[in-house]
């Protein structure tokens, strides 16, 4: 029988690794954190744990109570039971600085990118994670959307997009983010991308800093 649940077919360690690499590189002061795809807790628990302000965001009612088990009485750490669009919507404002910001997603973050620099004024130097898996998620049956991979004015009808990226997921990240900085007027000093599950899984980090 085949199951119909959502697995998370990413390595950890592949992704702990990216994440501790670029943080060693001391690029951004670590003082907050905001895990936006929190889960259980896994990467946070590995890698953001020691940051004075850590921000876990998990929609999911059973995941979200594990995420209590394991955080709850911890000084510095603020758990939202949110759907992590409605958070940038609505709290992100609230947060007076950021370090990193993880996208840690099962098909495409792009739209929660979006949403994190419409509601976000970069004022310095920004650490930001993300798997993209939406390859791996269409050949599962998902449809693809062109305009989660443009970044301009035209995204909402995909206007603008050039369909010959589409066949290389690496191309089409760039070229997001390269139409993103352009946008919100960030440079981007260090852009590295890992793969899995034969590049259909994209693992990335990014440090980028405003012009």
């Amino acid at each position: 029988m085949f199951e119909s649940k959502t697995r998370d077919n990413s390595s950890l360690l592949v992704k702990l690794m990216l994440r501790k690499s670029l943080l060693g590189l001391k690029a951004v002061e670590q003082k907050c954190a905001l895990d936006l795809f929190a889960g259980n807790g896994e990467i946070a628990s590995r890698v953001y744990q020691d940051f004075p302000e850590l921000h876990l965001v998990e929609n999911d009612s059973a995941k979200f109570a594990r995420l209590k088990r394991k955080f709850g009485d911890e000084a510095g750490i603020k758990l939202w039971n949110l759907d992590n669009r409605e958070f940038l919507a609505r709290k992100l404002k609230t947060i007076p600085e950021l370090s990193v910001v993880d996208f840690d997603a099962y098909g495409s973050p792009n739209r929660q990118i979006q949403l994190f620099f419409e509601n976000w004024r970069l004022k310095k130097q920004l650490l930001i994670f993300a798997t993209d898996g939406f390859t791996l998620a269409r050949l599962r049956g998902r449809e693809f959307s062109p305009m989660l991979y443009c970044a301009g004015p035209d995204s909402e009808s995909g206007a603008g997009y050039d369909p010959v990226l589409s066949r290389n997921f690496e191309l089409l990240i760039r070229a997001f983010w390269e139409e993103m900085s352009k946008l919100h007027q960030f440079r981007i000093p260090l852009f590295k991308i890992l793969w899995k599950k034969r590049r259909q899984v994209a693992y990335y980090g990014l440090w980028i800093e405003p012009k």
